[in-house]
């Protein structure tokens, strides 16, 4: 079984129209409300792969109600910690174009009692789980190292560590040795100040990250793939071109990707097909961390991993 953190989930809302413009009014008929937050968008990836899966987080309010009831409908075993205060609403916003705006609340206070409560949870789970996966911002009222304790409870037990976050938050919790991080392009360049635009400087960022403590570091470059380097080499990844409708998402159908994969025992190779195929997939369809698994299957006989 994986288990997936999300500190910070939301009910995600999104809106498809005509065009995007300034001081309008538009009426859509193409809406859809659903369980979201990065680590949730892992999970139902990971339901689609067909296994097992764990959530875990903060939940509250009726937003919180609604995505509960949401991950009971297709069995994501509820973890999640009740909290005072409301889970949030995050928006996307899509035209025509494939152009789009999100808009991202910042979610309810956490108290302490409630996180110890959190981690009480965690650590009684913790042994049932093949890897956790941990994925997105931090609520208000957590410390921005809070992902380094959870990191280190699953240490302590033997377990692996997909960490997906940005920004402060990673560089802080890189000390507690994730054993995967997987920052995009624009991502990486904001926590390294250097400019990607060469291999050469894509892998001097990478070690960049991997000198903090990073074990294993996939870099994702959109429609150019993915760079990975780590324990078992450096790889570079080549993605078939694909129709996209909604990209939101597709960094987190590749981490449901990698743990699926992990939790599996498959090898790198595997592992890195699996997780472009499964971005790919999500990047197709209009809902948000979703895959069609027989196109995962047909894209995956198309990606090309080359070592580097």
């Amino acid at each position: 079984m994986i288990g997936t953190i999300t500190l910070n989930p939301a009910v995600d809302r999104r809106y498809n129209i005509d065009e995007l413009a300034k001081n309008t009014v538009k009426r859509t008929e193409d809406y859809h409300a659903s369980a979201g937050g990065k680590g949730l968008n892992v999970s139902r990836v990971i339901k689609l792969l067909e296994e097992d899966v764990c959530a875990f987080g903060f939940l509250g309010g009726n937003t919180g109600d609604f995505i509960r009831s949401e991950i009971k409908k297709i069995d994501i075993i509820d973890k999640f910690t009740d909290v005072c205060g409301t889970t949030r609403t995050c928006l996307n916003i899509i035209d025509s174009n494939g152009d789009n705006i999100e808009v991202l609340e910042k979610g309810p206070y956490i108290s302490e009692d409630d996180k110890n409560k959190f981690i009480e949870e965690f650590k009684n789970e913790v042994e049932n789980l093949d890897i956790i996966t941990i994925s997105g911002s931090l609520p208000k009222g957590i410390d921005i190292d809070i992902y380094s304790e959870i990191i280190e409870i699953a240490a302590s037990k033997g377990k692996k560590v997909i960490l997906d976050t940005s920004g402060d938050v990673l560089l802080e919790n890189l000390k507690s040795k994730p054993f995967l991080v997987k920052p995009n392009k624009e991502e990486l360049e904001n926590i390294t100040k250097i400019k990607l635009d060469s291999e050469a400087a894509i892998k001097m960022a990478a070690y960049k990250i991997l000198s903090k403590g990073a074990q294993n570091i996939a870099i994702s470059l959109g429609s150019n793939g993915m760079y990975f380097f780590g324990e078992e080499g450096n790889f570079k990844v080549d993605i078939p071109k694909v129709d996209v409708s909604n990209t939101v998402g597709s960094g987190d159908s590749s981490v449901a990707g990698f743990a699926y994969s992990i939790s599996k025992g498959k090898t790198i190779d595997q592992a890195l097909k699996y997780a472009n195929a499964c971005g790919m997939s999500n990047a197709t369809l209009k809902g948000t961390g979703q895959i069609d698994m027989e196109q995962v299957n047909e894209l995956i006989e198309k990606i090309i991993v080359r070592k580097i």
